[in-house]
């Protein structure tokens, strides 16, 4: 085989493979979509993110709540705040909770479940293997 035909093949090979596949990060930390009604914060794609984070939803809202320091309930697709938030701050607390309890200290993948073993929890990675007690931060 001549060297030209395999680099033409390689070539004509990538061409073949779909751009998401191409993607050296195949997941991404949702960013909140707000939306504002008087002194209330609505995050509109609060099931999407949800379902991105494949974590439970109840789990999320104990722990999002807790740091943002306020009242909040799930009202349809949307998660309804009791307060007046910036994105900024939002998109903040979702990258908390996704690098604590969604991403594998090791091999930084989303791949993880969450296990409990009496009051302690731990992240179990389904790629790597790895197995990691949850501290807070």
């Amino acid at each position: 085989m001549d060297l030209y035909d395999y680099d033409k093949l390689f070539d004509k090979a990538y061409e073949k493979i779909p751009d998401n596949v191409k993607k050296l990060k195949r997941f991404e930390i949702p960013k909140a979509e707000l939306r504002f009604e008087s002194k209330n914060t609505y995050i509109m794609n609060f099931n999407k993110i949800i379902n991105t984070l494949n974590r439970d939803k109840n789990h999320f809202l104990t722990i999002f709540l807790k740091k943002a320091g306020t009242f909040g309930e799930v009202r349809g697709q949307q998660l309804f705040l009791k307060s007046p938030y910036k994105e900024q701050i939002i998109n903040r607390l979702i990258e908390q909770y996704t690098r604590t309890y969604v991403l594998c200290s090791i091999c930084n993948k989303p791949d993880t479940e969450i296990q409990r073993e009496g009051k302690r929890l731990f992240l179990k990675c389904e790629a790597c293997g790895a197995r990691e007690e949850i501290k807070e931060k």
